[in-house]
Order: C-alpha cells, then structure tokens, then sequence
C-alpha cells in the first residue's frame, strides 16, 4: 500500500493528495480475520501521520469491517465511498446511519446504478424532473445531494458534466423525497464485498 501510494504522489507531480482511500477490503473482508484490513490501515494512518495525504477513507466497508478497524484503528476513516442510488432505499443494511453514528462522510459512488434505465429514463425521476426542468439523471444524483452526502459522477461529455454540477438551485419536496426513497428498482448493495 505504502509503496503504491508513493509511486502515485510521483505520478501526480505533489507531495501530499487531500484524500486516500482504500478501494475495497481484502478479497473475502473479514471473512479471513481481522489482520488484513487492520494492516491496510495502519499503511494509511502512517502515510496520515507522514502528512501525505490530509484525510484518510475506505470504500465498500460496512459494519463488519469498521468492526475489524475499530479493534486498533488510531485514525477514524473521514470517508466511506459507497455503491448508492435511488432504487436502494434511504439507508441500505443500515450502514448509512452507521456512518452518520461514527461521523463518516458517506460519499456515493454508482449514482445511476451504472447506467440503469430504471434511474435514466425512469417515470418518477422523470416526473419530477419535468416539474423542475431537470432530467432525470439530475433528480437521481439530487436526492443523493439533497441527503447531505457526497457523490461521484463522471462522464466524458462536457454536457453532461455540466448537468451533473447543475443541482443546486433547486430543492425537492419531501413528499418528492420520500417517493424516491421507496423505489425497490434498481436494486443495489452498497459494498460488493460484505453486506453487514
């Protein structure tokens, strides 16, 4: 991990990057024990204590492996980048209120569960984004912005980049809010590595 994180910061042309995760746990989480992923961490928190990176995550943990890390972690993660988008419900194996209980920013990744027409040309996100003359790739990421949480989108079209940065001058209601909580479509788990 130290190794890789050091030839990164050459590629990158800079000393130190804002945030570090690490991508997943170990293949099969903490199904092996817990000592893999205590030892992933410690790399982080050394590269932390080093000022290489100014806040440290994980992506695809869930309970049971902030279990494993809570035993000897000596830095809280700041992140935890996760699979979420409306189809998953507001608090999939409640890992999200875990998260808020242990003051993790929860960061979503996936927002449009990889393209899913149920979110891209969905009647809901649809409906509501005709109201606010948004698409519904805007209403999907707003519910996840309009949460509180973080979200990663990316694309290749410069229109669509700008779309994405486009959700701010508007609000949904709660009624708005909560039918999109409710979809069971696209289904979704928020770790590919643990689900508890």
């Amino acid at each position: 991990t130290k190794k890789l994180f050091e030839e990164d910061l050459i590629l990158l042309n800079v000393e130190y990057v804002d945030l570090m995760l690490l991508h997943f746990p170990p293949i099969l989480g903490c199904k092996l024990g817990c000592q893999p992923i205590q030892e992933q961490w410690k790399a982080l928190e050394d590269l932390y204590a080093q000022g290489k990176t100014r806040a440290i995550g994980v992506s695809n943990y869930c309970q049971s492996c902030f279990s494993c890390l809570n035993e000897t972690m000596k830095v809280k993660p700041a992140v935890n980048q996760i699979k979420y988008h409306v189809g998953m419900g507001p608090d999939p194996i409640d890992l999200i209120s875990y998260c808020k209980s242990q003051d993790i920013v929860v960061q979503a990744y996936s927002p449009l569960a990889s393209g899913s027409p149920h979110i891209i040309h969905g009647n809901l996100t649809g409906s509501i984004g005709e109201k606010y003359n948004k698409s519904s790739v805007q209403i999907a990421l707003k519910w996840i912005v309009q949460k509180g949480f973080a979200v990663q989108t990316g694309s290749a079209n410069p229109k669509h980049l700008a779309e994405d940065l486009s959700l701010f001058d508007f609000n949904m209601t709660s009624d708005e809010m909560s039918e999109l909580d409710a979809l069971n479509s696209p289904k979704g788990e928020p770790s590919f590595l643990c689900t508890s």
